[in-house]
Protein backbone atom coordinates (compact mmCIF):
# COMPACT_ATOMS: atom_id res chain seq x y z
CA UNK A 1 0.00 0.00 0.00
CA UNK A 2 1.89 3.05 -1.28
CA UNK A 3 1.74 6.47 0.39
CA UNK A 4 -0.16 7.78 -2.63
CA UNK A 5 -2.97 5.48 -1.55
CA UNK A 6 -4.15 8.22 0.81
CA UNK A 7 -4.89 10.42 -2.21
CA UNK A 8 -6.68 7.59 -3.99
CA UNK A 9 -8.73 6.85 -0.89
CA UNK A 10 -9.63 10.52 -0.60
CA UNK A 11 -10.74 10.63 -4.25
CA UNK A 12 -12.79 7.45 -3.76
CA UNK A 13 -14.35 8.93 -0.62
CA UNK A 14 -15.42 12.04 -2.53
CA UNK A 15 -16.94 9.84 -5.26
CA UNK A 16 -18.89 7.65 -2.84
CA UNK A 17 -19.90 10.59 -0.66
CA UNK A 18 -21.14 12.63 -3.62
CA UNK A 19 -23.35 9.89 -4.98
CA UNK A 20 -24.54 8.92 -1.49
CA UNK A 21 -25.59 12.52 -0.97
CA UNK A 22 -27.48 12.40 -4.28
CA UNK A 23 -29.28 9.25 -3.09
CA UNK A 24 -30.29 10.99 0.16
CA UNK A 25 -31.55 14.03 -1.76
CA UNK A 26 -33.60 11.81 -4.08
CA UNK A 27 -34.99 10.00 -1.03
CA UNK A 28 -35.96 13.31 0.55
CA UNK A 29 -37.71 14.39 -2.65
CA UNK A 30 -39.61 11.11 -2.68
CA UNK A 31 -40.75 11.64 0.92
CA UNK A 32 -41.85 15.22 0.19
CA UNK A 33 -43.81 14.19 -2.92
CA UNK A 34 -45.41 11.26 -1.09
CA UNK A 35 -46.43 13.57 1.77
CA UNK A 36 -47.96 16.07 -0.63
CA UNK A 37 -49.70 13.42 -2.73
CA UNK A 38 -50.96 11.05 -0.03
CA UNK A 39 -50.94 13.18 3.13
CA UNK A 40 -50.78 11.56 6.55
CA UNK A 41 -53.91 9.45 6.41
CA UNK A 42 -54.73 5.75 6.48
CA UNK A 43 -53.22 5.00 3.08
CA UNK A 44 -49.77 6.28 4.05
CA UNK A 45 -50.00 4.52 7.42
CA UNK A 46 -50.63 1.25 5.59
CA UNK A 47 -47.67 1.75 3.27
CA UNK A 48 -45.24 2.65 6.07
CA UNK A 49 -46.21 -0.34 8.22
CA UNK A 50 -46.12 -2.63 5.17
CA UNK A 51 -42.59 -1.50 4.30
CA UNK A 52 -41.38 -1.65 7.90
CA UNK A 53 -40.31 -5.32 7.79
CA UNK A 54 -38.77 -5.30 4.29
CA UNK A 55 -36.71 -2.24 5.20
CA UNK A 56 -35.71 -3.86 8.52
CA UNK A 57 -34.47 -7.02 6.80
CA UNK A 58 -32.65 -4.98 4.15
CA UNK A 59 -30.81 -2.99 6.82
CA UNK A 60 -30.15 -6.01 9.04
CA UNK A 61 -29.25 -8.71 6.51
CA UNK A 62 -28.18 -6.95 3.32
CA UNK A 63 -26.38 -4.01 4.93
CA UNK A 64 -23.42 -6.00 6.40
CA UNK A 65 -22.82 -8.03 3.21
CA UNK A 66 -20.50 -5.51 1.58
CA UNK A 67 -18.28 -5.20 4.65
CA UNK A 68 -18.04 -8.98 5.01
CA UNK A 69 -17.47 -9.78 1.33
CA UNK A 70 -15.03 -7.13 0.11
CA UNK A 71 -11.96 -8.29 2.11
CA UNK A 72 -12.44 -11.90 0.97
CA UNK A 73 -12.94 -10.92 -2.67
CA UNK A 74 -9.86 -8.69 -2.67
CA UNK A 75 -7.71 -11.37 -1.05
CA UNK A 76 -8.83 -14.19 -3.32
CA UNK A 77 -8.28 -12.07 -6.41
CA UNK A 78 -4.82 -10.96 -5.26
CA UNK A 79 -3.63 -14.38 -4.11
CA UNK A 80 -5.44 -16.85 -6.33
CA UNK A 81 -6.55 -14.77 -9.27
CA UNK A 82 -9.86 -13.62 -10.73
CA UNK A 83 -11.29 -17.15 -11.35
CA UNK A 84 -11.05 -18.05 -7.64
CA UNK A 85 -12.70 -14.78 -6.62
CA UNK A 86 -15.46 -15.30 -9.19
CA UNK A 87 -16.17 -18.87 -8.09
CA UNK A 88 -16.38 -17.74 -4.50
CA UNK A 89 -18.66 -14.79 -5.27
CA UNK A 90 -21.04 -16.93 -7.37
CA UNK A 91 -21.37 -19.33 -4.45
CA UNK A 92 -22.12 -16.40 -2.14
CA UNK A 93 -24.67 -15.13 -4.66
CA UNK A 94 -26.46 -18.48 -4.59
CA UNK A 95 -26.40 -18.58 -0.78
CA UNK A 96 -27.65 -15.01 -0.40
CA UNK A 97 -30.39 -15.45 -2.98
CA UNK A 98 -31.67 -18.63 -1.34
CA UNK A 99 -31.45 -17.36 2.25
CA UNK A 100 -33.11 -14.02 1.51
CA UNK A 101 -35.82 -15.75 -0.51
CA UNK A 102 -36.59 -17.95 2.49
CA UNK A 103 -36.82 -14.86 4.73
CA UNK A 104 -39.22 -13.21 2.27
CA UNK A 105 -41.35 -16.35 1.99
CA UNK A 106 -41.63 -16.83 5.76
CA UNK A 107 -42.54 -13.16 6.19
CA UNK A 108 -45.28 -13.45 3.58
CA UNK A 109 -46.67 -16.67 5.11
CA UNK A 110 -46.75 -15.27 8.66
CA UNK A 111 -47.96 -11.76 7.73
CA UNK A 112 -51.44 -12.51 9.01
CA UNK A 113 -50.01 -13.23 12.48
CA UNK A 114 -47.63 -10.34 13.11
CA UNK A 115 -49.32 -7.48 11.24
CA UNK A 116 -52.18 -7.24 13.77
CA UNK A 117 -49.52 -6.88 16.47
CA UNK A 118 -47.63 -4.16 14.60
CA UNK A 119 -50.81 -2.30 13.68
CA UNK A 120 -53.18 -3.08 16.52
CA UNK A 121 -55.22 0.11 15.96
CA UNK A 122 -55.84 -0.54 12.25
CA UNK A 123 -59.36 -1.35 11.08
CA UNK A 124 -59.85 -4.69 9.26
CA UNK A 125 -59.96 -2.95 5.86
CA UNK A 126 -56.84 -0.93 6.61
CA UNK A 127 -55.09 -4.07 7.86
CA UNK A 128 -56.04 -5.90 4.64
CA UNK A 129 -54.58 -3.07 2.58
CA UNK A 130 -51.39 -3.22 4.66
CA UNK A 131 -51.04 -6.95 4.05
CA UNK A 132 -51.56 -6.51 0.31
CA UNK A 133 -48.84 -3.86 0.18
CA UNK A 134 -46.49 -6.03 2.24
CA UNK A 135 -46.96 -9.05 -0.02
CA UNK A 136 -46.16 -6.86 -3.01
CA UNK A 137 -43.01 -5.30 -1.55
CA UNK A 138 -41.51 -8.28 0.32
CA UNK A 139 -39.79 -9.37 -2.92
CA UNK A 140 -37.52 -6.36 -2.42
CA UNK A 141 -35.65 -8.36 0.26
CA UNK A 142 -34.08 -11.05 -1.98
CA UNK A 143 -33.57 -8.46 -4.72
CA UNK A 144 -31.61 -6.29 -2.27
CA UNK A 145 -29.43 -9.27 -1.29
CA UNK A 146 -28.46 -9.83 -4.92
CA UNK A 147 -27.94 -6.12 -5.50
CA UNK A 148 -25.64 -5.68 -2.49
CA UNK A 149 -23.62 -8.76 -3.48
CA UNK A 150 -23.01 -7.34 -6.95
CA UNK A 151 -22.14 -3.96 -5.48
CA UNK A 152 -19.61 -5.67 -3.19
CA UNK A 153 -17.97 -7.08 -6.31
CA UNK A 154 -17.82 -3.57 -7.79
CA UNK A 155 -16.39 -2.10 -4.57
CA UNK A 156 -13.76 -4.84 -4.39
CA UNK A 157 -12.72 -3.81 -7.91
CA UNK A 158 -12.75 -0.15 -6.75
CA UNK A 159 -15.51 0.72 -9.20
CA UNK A 160 -17.03 2.92 -6.55
CA UNK A 161 -18.96 5.29 -8.80
CA UNK A 162 -21.08 2.59 -10.41
CA UNK A 163 -21.73 0.89 -7.06
CA UNK A 164 -22.69 4.19 -5.43
CA UNK A 165 -25.04 5.19 -8.26
CA UNK A 166 -27.07 1.95 -8.09
CA UNK A 167 -29.05 2.88 -4.90
CA UNK A 168 -30.23 6.02 -6.69
CA UNK A 169 -32.47 3.88 -8.90
CA UNK A 170 -35.21 3.13 -6.35
CA UNK A 171 -35.98 6.71 -5.23
CA UNK A 172 -35.91 7.93 -8.85
CA UNK A 173 -38.34 5.23 -9.99
CA UNK A 174 -40.53 5.82 -6.93
CA UNK A 175 -40.67 9.54 -7.72
CA UNK A 176 -41.68 8.73 -11.29
CA UNK A 177 -44.36 6.32 -10.04
CA UNK A 178 -45.82 8.96 -7.71
CA UNK A 179 -45.91 11.62 -10.43
CA UNK A 180 -47.28 9.33 -13.14
CA UNK A 181 -49.72 7.10 -11.27
CA UNK A 182 -50.09 8.53 -7.76
CA UNK A 183 -53.40 10.25 -8.35
CA UNK A 184 -54.93 7.22 -10.04
CA UNK A 185 -53.62 4.36 -7.89
CA UNK A 186 -52.78 6.07 -4.58
CA UNK A 187 -50.08 4.50 -2.41
CA UNK A 188 -50.23 1.39 -4.57
CA UNK A 189 -48.23 3.41 -7.12
CA UNK A 190 -45.57 4.04 -4.44
CA UNK A 191 -45.45 0.32 -3.60
CA UNK A 192 -45.10 -0.55 -7.29
CA UNK A 193 -42.32 2.02 -7.59
CA UNK A 194 -40.55 0.51 -4.58
CA UNK A 195 -40.71 -2.99 -6.04
CA UNK A 196 -39.73 -1.85 -9.54
CA UNK A 197 -36.86 0.14 -8.05
CA UNK A 198 -35.58 -2.91 -6.19
CA UNK A 199 -35.71 -5.00 -9.37
CA UNK A 200 -33.93 -2.30 -11.39
CA UNK A 201 -31.27 -1.92 -8.67
CA UNK A 202 -30.55 -5.64 -8.86
CA UNK A 203 -30.44 -5.47 -12.67
CA UNK A 204 -28.09 -2.47 -12.57
CA UNK A 205 -25.81 -4.27 -10.10
CA UNK A 206 -25.73 -7.32 -12.36
CA UNK A 207 -24.83 -5.15 -15.36
CA UNK A 208 -22.03 -3.51 -13.36
CA UNK A 209 -20.61 -6.88 -12.27
CA UNK A 210 -20.79 -8.15 -15.85
CA UNK A 211 -18.97 -5.07 -17.13
CA UNK A 212 -16.31 -5.76 -14.49
CA UNK A 213 -15.81 -9.18 -16.09
CA UNK A 214 -17.73 -11.33 -13.62
CA UNK A 215 -20.34 -13.96 -14.47
CA UNK A 216 -23.66 -12.96 -12.90
CA UNK A 217 -25.20 -16.43 -12.68
CA UNK A 218 -25.08 -18.05 -9.22
CA UNK A 219 -23.51 -21.47 -8.75
CA UNK A 220 -23.28 -23.67 -5.68
CA UNK A 221 -20.07 -25.63 -5.16
CA UNK A 222 -20.41 -26.38 -1.49
CA UNK A 223 -19.20 -24.67 1.66
CA UNK A 224 -15.51 -23.92 1.25
CA UNK A 225 -13.00 -22.35 3.61
CA UNK A 226 -13.54 -18.88 2.18
CA UNK A 227 -17.33 -19.06 2.57
CA UNK A 228 -17.04 -20.30 6.14
CA UNK A 229 -14.70 -17.44 7.02
CA UNK A 230 -16.97 -14.86 5.41
CA UNK A 231 -19.94 -16.32 7.28
CA UNK A 232 -17.94 -16.05 10.50
CA UNK A 233 -17.37 -12.35 9.74
CA UNK A 234 -20.91 -11.70 8.49
CA UNK A 235 -22.95 -12.85 11.47
CA UNK A 236 -21.12 -10.62 13.99
CA UNK A 237 -21.91 -7.68 11.70
CA UNK A 238 -25.58 -8.70 11.63
CA UNK A 239 -25.55 -8.91 15.42
CA UNK A 240 -23.90 -5.50 15.64
CA UNK A 241 -26.51 -4.00 13.31
CA UNK A 242 -29.32 -5.53 15.37
CA UNK A 243 -27.87 -4.36 18.67
CA UNK A 244 -27.07 -0.85 17.43
CA UNK A 245 -30.65 -0.29 16.33
CA UNK A 246 -31.49 -0.69 20.00
CA UNK A 247 -29.49 2.43 20.92
CA UNK A 248 -31.90 4.65 18.98
CA UNK A 249 -34.80 3.02 20.79
CA UNK A 250 -33.09 3.65 24.13
CA UNK A 251 -32.55 7.32 23.22
CA UNK A 252 -36.22 7.71 22.35
CA UNK A 253 -37.34 5.83 25.44
CA UNK A 254 -35.26 8.02 27.74
CA UNK A 255 -36.46 11.17 25.94
CA UNK A 256 -40.02 10.03 26.51
CA UNK A 257 -39.41 10.32 30.27
CA UNK A 258 -38.99 14.07 29.82
CA UNK A 259 -41.56 16.70 28.97
CA UNK A 260 -44.00 16.79 26.08
CA UNK A 261 -42.31 17.11 22.69
CA UNK A 262 -38.92 15.82 23.87
CA UNK A 263 -38.96 12.79 21.57
CA UNK A 264 -39.85 14.94 18.57
CA UNK A 265 -37.18 17.52 19.49
CA UNK A 266 -34.55 14.78 19.74
CA UNK A 267 -35.63 13.37 16.38
CA UNK A 268 -35.45 16.76 14.66
CA UNK A 269 -32.18 17.70 16.35
CA UNK A 270 -30.32 14.52 15.39
CA UNK A 271 -31.65 14.27 11.83
CA UNK A 272 -28.80 16.28 10.26
CA UNK A 273 -26.22 14.11 12.02
CA UNK A 274 -27.96 11.00 10.67
CA UNK A 275 -27.74 12.30 7.11
CA UNK A 276 -24.10 13.37 7.51
CA UNK A 277 -23.13 9.99 8.96
CA UNK A 278 -24.62 8.25 5.93
CA UNK A 279 -22.79 10.62 3.57
CA UNK A 280 -19.54 11.00 5.52
CA UNK A 281 -18.46 8.02 7.66
CA UNK A 282 -20.30 5.53 5.47
CA UNK A 283 -18.57 6.91 2.37
CA UNK A 284 -15.23 6.82 4.18
CA UNK A 285 -15.75 3.21 5.23
CA UNK A 286 -16.84 2.09 1.77
CA UNK A 287 -13.92 3.79 0.04
CA UNK A 288 -11.13 2.62 2.35
CA UNK A 289 -12.17 -1.02 2.86
CA UNK A 290 -10.79 -2.36 -0.46
CA UNK A 291 -7.55 -0.41 0.06
CA UNK A 292 -7.17 -1.75 3.60
CA UNK A 293 -7.96 -5.29 2.45
CA UNK A 294 -5.32 -5.06 -0.29
CA UNK A 295 -2.83 -3.75 2.28
CA UNK A 296 -3.53 -6.71 4.56
CA UNK A 297 -3.00 -9.14 1.67
CA UNK A 298 0.27 -7.49 0.58
CA UNK A 299 1.58 -7.41 4.15
CA UNK A 300 2.45 -3.73 3.90
CA UNK A 301 1.54 -2.76 7.46
CA UNK A 302 4.01 0.14 7.59
CA UNK A 303 2.84 1.62 4.28
CA UNK A 304 -0.78 1.12 5.34
CA UNK A 305 -0.24 3.07 8.54
CA UNK A 306 1.44 5.87 6.62
CA UNK A 307 -1.39 6.10 4.10
CA UNK A 308 -4.06 5.96 6.80
CA UNK A 309 -2.33 8.69 8.81
CA UNK A 310 -2.20 10.98 5.79
CA UNK A 311 -5.79 10.15 4.89
CA UNK A 312 -7.05 10.84 8.41
CA UNK A 313 -5.26 14.19 8.53
CA UNK A 314 -6.75 15.25 5.19
CA UNK A 315 -10.26 14.13 6.13
CA UNK A 316 -10.13 15.83 9.52
CA UNK A 317 -8.81 19.01 7.91
CA UNK A 318 -12.04 19.05 5.89
CA UNK A 319 -14.57 17.68 8.37
CA UNK A 320 -13.58 19.70 11.47
CA UNK A 321 -14.18 23.14 9.87
CA UNK A 322 -17.42 21.85 8.34
CA UNK A 323 -18.55 20.63 11.76
CA UNK A 324 -17.66 23.95 13.39
CA UNK A 325 -19.59 25.84 10.69
CA UNK A 326 -22.68 23.65 11.05
CA UNK A 327 -22.63 24.04 14.83
CA UNK A 328 -22.32 27.82 14.51
CA UNK A 329 -25.20 28.07 12.03
CA UNK A 330 -27.41 25.43 13.69
CA UNK A 331 -30.12 27.83 14.80
CA UNK A 332 -30.54 29.49 11.37
CA UNK A 333 -30.61 26.04 9.76
CA UNK A 334 -33.38 24.84 12.08
CA UNK A 335 -35.29 28.10 11.67
CA UNK A 336 -35.25 27.81 7.86
CA UNK A 337 -36.16 24.13 7.83
CA UNK A 338 -38.77 23.89 10.57
CA UNK A 339 -39.92 27.19 12.09
CA UNK A 340 -43.39 27.61 10.66
CA UNK A 341 -46.92 26.93 11.83
CA UNK A 342 -46.85 25.05 15.14
CA UNK A 343 -43.04 25.00 15.30
CA UNK A 344 -42.32 27.86 17.73
CA UNK A 345 -39.20 29.94 18.36
CA UNK A 346 -38.66 28.12 21.65
CA UNK A 347 -38.75 24.81 19.79
CA UNK A 348 -36.23 26.18 17.29
CA UNK A 349 -33.81 27.12 20.07
CA UNK A 350 -34.16 23.73 21.77
CA UNK A 351 -33.74 21.72 18.56
CA UNK A 352 -30.74 23.87 17.57
CA UNK A 353 -29.03 23.11 20.90
CA UNK A 354 -29.69 19.40 20.40
CA UNK A 355 -28.29 19.59 16.88
CA UNK A 356 -25.16 21.38 18.11
CA UNK A 357 -24.58 18.69 20.74
CA UNK A 358 -25.13 15.88 18.24
CA UNK A 359 -22.83 17.38 15.59
CA UNK A 360 -19.88 17.15 17.98
CA UNK A 361 -19.94 13.41 17.19
CA UNK A 362 -19.18 13.85 13.48
CA UNK A 363 -15.33 13.91 13.52
CA UNK A 364 -15.29 11.00 15.98
CA UNK A 365 -17.73 9.10 13.75
CA UNK A 366 -15.28 9.46 10.83
CA UNK A 367 -12.43 7.98 12.87
CA UNK A 368 -14.69 5.26 14.22
CA UNK A 369 -15.71 4.30 10.66
CA UNK A 370 -12.04 3.87 9.75
CA UNK A 371 -11.39 1.69 12.80
CA UNK A 372 -14.41 -0.49 12.05
CA UNK A 373 -13.30 -1.02 8.42
CA UNK A 374 -9.77 -1.83 9.59
CA UNK A 375 -11.19 -4.42 11.97
CA UNK A 376 -13.19 -5.91 9.06
CA UNK A 377 -10.14 -5.93 6.76
CA UNK A 378 -8.27 -7.85 9.47
CA UNK A 379 -11.15 -10.37 9.78
CA UNK A 380 -11.69 -9.55 13.46
CA UNK A 381 -15.39 -8.62 13.33
CA UNK A 382 -16.08 -10.47 16.56
CA UNK A 383 -14.49 -7.46 18.30
CA UNK A 384 -17.35 -5.32 16.96
CA UNK A 385 -19.85 -7.39 18.94
CA UNK A 386 -18.12 -6.26 22.12
CA UNK A 387 -18.27 -2.65 20.94
CA UNK A 388 -21.98 -2.95 20.17
CA UNK A 389 -22.75 -4.42 23.59
CA UNK A 390 -20.62 -1.73 25.25
CA UNK A 391 -22.45 0.98 23.28
CA UNK A 392 -25.87 -0.26 24.36
CA UNK A 393 -24.83 -0.38 28.02
CA UNK A 394 -23.26 3.08 27.85
CA UNK A 395 -26.26 4.49 26.01
CA UNK A 396 -28.62 3.44 28.78
CA UNK A 397 -26.33 4.67 31.60
CA UNK A 398 -25.10 7.92 30.04
CA UNK A 399 -28.50 8.90 28.64
CA UNK A 400 -29.94 8.80 32.14
CA UNK A 401 -26.98 10.65 33.67
CA UNK A 402 -26.74 13.34 31.00
CA UNK A 403 -30.53 13.71 30.93
CA UNK A 404 -30.50 14.67 34.61
CA UNK A 405 -27.83 17.27 33.83
CA UNK A 406 -29.00 18.81 30.54
CA UNK A 407 -32.40 17.31 29.77
CA UNK A 408 -32.98 16.16 26.20
CA UNK A 409 -29.81 17.98 25.06
CA UNK A 410 -27.89 15.66 27.37
CA UNK A 411 -29.14 12.62 25.44
CA UNK A 412 -27.56 14.00 22.27
CA UNK A 413 -24.37 14.88 24.13
CA UNK A 414 -24.18 11.36 25.58
CA UNK A 415 -23.67 10.12 22.01
CA UNK A 416 -20.33 11.94 21.88
CA UNK A 417 -19.10 10.18 25.02
CA UNK A 418 -20.28 6.81 23.70
CA UNK A 419 -18.46 7.24 20.37
CA UNK A 420 -15.31 8.39 22.18
CA UNK A 421 -15.28 5.34 24.45
CA UNK A 422 -16.01 3.02 21.52
CA UNK A 423 -13.21 4.59 19.48
CA UNK A 424 -10.71 4.24 22.31
CA UNK A 425 -11.75 0.63 22.87
CA UNK A 426 -11.19 -0.21 19.20
CA UNK A 427 -7.84 1.62 19.22
CA UNK A 428 -6.67 -0.56 22.10
CA UNK A 429 -7.86 -3.73 20.36
CA UNK A 430 -6.13 -2.78 17.09
CA UNK A 431 -2.86 -2.01 18.88
CA UNK A 432 -2.96 -5.47 20.48
CA UNK A 433 -3.02 -7.21 17.13
CA UNK A 434 0.78 -6.91 17.08
CA UNK A 435 1.25 -4.79 13.96
CA UNK A 436 -1.96 -6.33 12.62
CA UNK A 437 -0.25 -9.71 12.54
CA UNK A 438 -3.42 -11.46 13.66
CA UNK A 439 -5.11 -10.09 10.56
CA UNK A 440 -2.31 -11.31 8.31
CA UNK A 441 -2.49 -14.76 9.86
CA UNK A 442 -6.24 -14.89 9.33
CA UNK A 443 -5.71 -13.87 5.73
CA UNK A 444 -3.07 -16.51 5.20
CA UNK A 445 -5.51 -19.26 6.18
CA UNK A 446 -7.34 -18.68 2.88
CA UNK A 447 -4.21 -19.74 1.05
Amino acid sequence: MKPSSSRRMLADTVTVGGWTFAVKVAGAVKVILAARMFGAGDAMDAYLIAFLLPSFFIDLLAGPLDTALVPALVELREKRGRPAAEDFYRGVLASVGAAFLVVAFLTAVTAGLFLPLLASSFTPDKLADTRQLLLMMIAVVPLSGLSVTWRAVLNSERRFAFAAIVPLVTPVISIAAILIAGKQYGVMALAIGTLAGGAMEAAAGAVGARLAGYNVLPTWSGVGVALRQVTAQYFPLVAVTLVMTGTALIDQGVAARLGSGSVAALSYGTRLLGVLIVVGPTAVGTAVLPHLSAGVVSGGASAMRHSLRNYVLIVLAVIVPVTVGLIYFSEPIIRILFETGSFSQDATRLVARIQQASLLQLPIAILLALEIRLISALRQNRILCNVAALSVLLTFILDLLFMRWLGVIGIALAGLAIRLVSGLYLSCKISRLHAWGAGFQAADRLT
